[in-house]
């Protein structure tokens, strides 16, 4: 039971990011507290330590000396003299002769024997004390030599210096320990500070599961990196929405394309099953109605085509097949496959092209760039105006132009007329699915090309199509590019 309840706090906190940051820095922290913890101990006490042994070395360079200069007898009056002082100080002296018998002891009251411990280096060694009703202590001994084989050892107490070190062991304690806290209480505000943008992702991304598109993140500093990450999901978040309601938008006119062929399939089949099988003409009704439905099924089956080429060109799978191409042949191509269409809505469709133009190119998705540019130019130009189609080389840029005197486009809406399903607001009372021109987009940007539109609003509008034109061998092997004329 314990188990699994650790088990959950430790999920809570990993999905906590904020908490789970906080952890780690506090346990990075608390490392570095300890290592510096340890570094400033170990510094302190061989701080202390050589203070010590500087002391205890001046007593005994001073002993040593006046013993070379005055003598043992007077040696030993000083000693005498200072022991009040070593008794106070929790320090032991001995005067040793030449065969280590005791000459001179001082040595504070309670001190018994002493045990002589390993040796630190230097000349100094360690001396254990024990101590009547009273745990041993450590000595820092040094040693020196006097005159006729005779030595003098003078150990200091290491417990003053234990000590010491404790009161600052305790003091650093006290001061890091705030700082700890302070540290840590600082890290989870700014961790929750910093994640605040990321909590906001979040809700907005619950607000998105929820279906409510028009939610966006709250950028609470746009120059920092997660203010440039909301703004983007922001875009993203706009241009989803865009495209949902375009999709929502183009469904009516879909289900409306499809609806009106599976419909008259529907009628025409219907119409020839009601009939008399004695009725005379009942086999050429018969063949009317497959006829009708052949002509819908197409219809519906170049929808499908469309919606799939455009798929293909966006993804980049679209099988190119490049071959020598004359671009003036394909616009006159498309002028007289459309001349009677211009001339039903009483509209002049003219061409101005070189008598030729010649490069290597897909010669099919020309077609399709063609067809949709001049129909969508014939559908939106109103009776008595007119649509130009033409071409013209420049260096090694093919640039072809479908130009007309129709409705325009507003400002608004040309940087998204390109867009899949996309329909402007004066062009939603024509038929179509609002895929033709980004179909020719993709077309051209899949032949290596770029489209772009220049209008007006009741002035017309100019679709510019420019593409790679290498020069292709003519019949004899020669280069062949355009030669100009209108």
């Amino acid at each position: 039971m314990s188990l699994s309840w650790i088990n959950r706090g430790l999920a809570s906190i990993r999905r906590n990011t904020a908490l789970d940051l906080t952890l780690r820095y506090a346990a990075v922290f608390l490392l570095c507290v300890c290592a510096l913890f340890v570094i400033v101990d170990r510094l302190l006490a061989s701080s202390q330590l050589e203070q010590d042994q500087r002391l205890l070395d001046t007593w005994l360079e001073n002993y040593q000396r006046l013993e070379s200069q005055v003598g043992l007898h007077k040696l030993e009056q000083v000693i005498e003299r200072d022991a009040a002082f070593f008794q106070r100080s929790a320090m032991r002296l001995e005067l040793l002769d030449g065969g280590d018998n005791r000459l001179v002891l001082v040595q504070p009251e309670g001190w018994t024997r002493t045990t002589r411990l390993e040796p630190q280096g230097g000349g100094w060694f360690s001396q254990q004390v024990t101590r009547e009703s009273a745990p041993p202590i450590e000595l820092l001994t040094g040693s020196v030599a006097l005159g006729e084989g005779r030595r003098l050892q003078l150990g200091l107490s290491a417990e003053p210096r234990e000590q010491r070190l404790q009161a600052n062991r305790q003091l650093m304690v006290q001061v890091m320990a705030p700082l700890f806290l302070l540290g840590l209480l600082l890290s989870a505000y700014f961790n929750w500070r910093a994640l605040r943008p990321v909590r906001d992702l979040v809700e907005t991304v619950r607000t998105v599961r929820a279906r409510e598109m028009s939610a966006r993140v709250v950028i609470r500093n746009p120059s920092s990196e997660l203010g440039e990450l909301a703004q983007l999901f922001n875009e993203m978040l706009g241009r989803i929405e865009g495209l949902i309601n375009a999709m929502q938008q183009s469904l009516d006119s879909v289900a409306h394309d499809l609806r009106t062929p599976l419909a008259r399939m529907r009628l025409s089949l219907e119409s020839a099953l009601t009939r008399d099988p004695r009725e005379a003409g009942r086999a050429e009704g018969l063949r009317e109605a497959l006829l009708d439905c052949a002509e819908e099924s197409e219809r519906i089956e170049g929808m499908l085509r469309l919606l799939l080429d455009l798929s293909a060109a966006q993804s980049g799978t679209l099988n190119l097949q490049p071959e020598p191409v004359d671009l003036v042949e394909l616009l006159q191509e498309s002028q007289a496959l459309y001349e009677d269409v211009a001339q039903d809505k009483a509209i002049r469709l003219r061409l101005e092209a070189p008598a030729h133009l010649r490069f290597s190119s897909d010669s099919v998705r020309l077609r399709q760039v063609l067809a949709n540019l001049v129909d969508n130019a014939i559908k939106y130009t109103p009776a008595g105006g007119w649509v130009e189609i033409g071409c013209r080389q420049q260096g090694a840029v093919a640039e072809l132009w479908v130009a007309d005197s129709g409705i325009g486009i507003a400002e608004a809406d040309q940087a998204q007329i390109f867009e899949r399903l996309y329909r402007a607001d004066q062009s939603r009372h024509e038929p179509g699915m609002g895929l033709g021109l980004s179909l020719v987009k993709a077309l051209v940007e899949a032949l290596g090309g770029t489209v772009s539109v220049s209008s007006q609003p009741g002035q017309g509008s100019r679709f510019r199509v420019q593409l790679p034109a290498p020069p292709v061998a003519g019949p004899e092997g020669a280069e062949m590019g355009g030669s100009s004329r209108k």
